[in-house]
């Protein structure tokens, strides 16, 4: 059963199940949480330019969910969300398992158009 909590936070978790619903930045962040990362060593483990990643970190420090230091001309983010921790913990477990046939589930989203 879901908690009245939920439901009358349902529009906050959607928008925050969008923002981390971005392949980039569930990427991002999966690096976060184990740690500091300058934003050249991020950039280069996602494979984006450091002005497309610019834009998805912008998005994250807009909900509060890095936190930035800066030393000399580096700046390093970590992840400060025990939110994302959570969801990023349940997702390992559902798609880190091997329980889920990954390629079907992706061939029933693409059916389902979403």
């Amino acid at each position: 059963m879901v908690s009245t909590k939920l439901i009358a936070n349902a529009e906050s978790a959607a928008e925050f199940l969008m923002l981390m619903g971005n392949e980039k930045r569930l990427l991002i962040m999966s690096y976060l949480i184990d740690g500091e990362m300058s934003v050249g060593a991020i950039a280069e483990k996602v494979m984006l330019s450091q002005s497309a990643l610019s834009q998805h970190l912008a998005k994250l420090r807009a909900l509060d969910l890095v936190d930035t230091r800066r030393d000399r001309q580096m700046i390093y983010y970590s992840c400060k969300s025990d939110a994302v921790r959570e969801l990023l913990a349940v997702l390992d477990g559902i798609f880190g398992s091997g329980k889920e046939d990954l390629s079907q589930m992706a061939q029933r989203l693409r059916r389902a158009g979403t």
